[in-house]
């Protein structure tokens, strides 16, 4: 085998390489943004629990497979968010957590911390688990609009309806 087909074969299976992981991204894409629409395009408004589960399997898998991608943030939010819709509490405090950890810099941060005290107060009815998440969101976000609501959180933890 000369040189020149050496080469040739060489850049051959890489260029195939590259489009195998390029198109495997982006079936896994289509997959979510079919699940998306079908998940969220449902005018009864009733939550499908079996639908939301592939969903987050979806988002999951796509941020464990292309973490740097920058569809990873944002996929990484929504797991959250569609875990505490259908009450998989310690799940969406995971990838709150997981969110919070990995970019704490984003406009999102402060919301995935503020999520946490919010799943832990209302879903989990851990008080001091979200006590420590409001005072940590608090601390770390004093003049985000979400502040108050954090302060009025904790003034009001663990009192009932009639309490309140």
């Amino acid at each position: 085998m000369n040189t020149l087909t050496l080469k040739l074969l060489t850049a051959y299976c890489l260029l195939l390489t590259i489009t195998s992981c390029t198109s495997e991204q982006q079936k896994l894409e289509q997959a979510i943004a079919a699940k998306e629409k079908e998940l969220y395009g449902d005018s009864t408004m009733t939550v499908d629990f079996a639908k939301a589960k592939d969903m987050i399997a979806l988002y999951s898998d796509f941020v464990k497979k292309y973490p740097e991608d920058k569809k990873a943030e944002d996929y990484l939010f929504k797991a959250g968010e569609v875990s505490m819709g259908v009450t998989q509490s310690n799940v969406a405090i995971k990838y709150f957590e997981q969110y919070y950890e990995k970019y704490p810099k984003s406009d999102k941060a402060p919301y995935s911390l503020f999520m946490q005290g919010f799943i832990y107060e209302t879903q989990v009815k851990n008080i001091e688990k979200a006590k420590w998440c409001y005072e940590k969101f608090i601390r770390d976000f004093p003049t985000h609009k979400l502040t108050e609501d954090a302060k009025y959180s904790i003034a009001n933890l663990g009192k009932s309806d009639e309490e309140l």
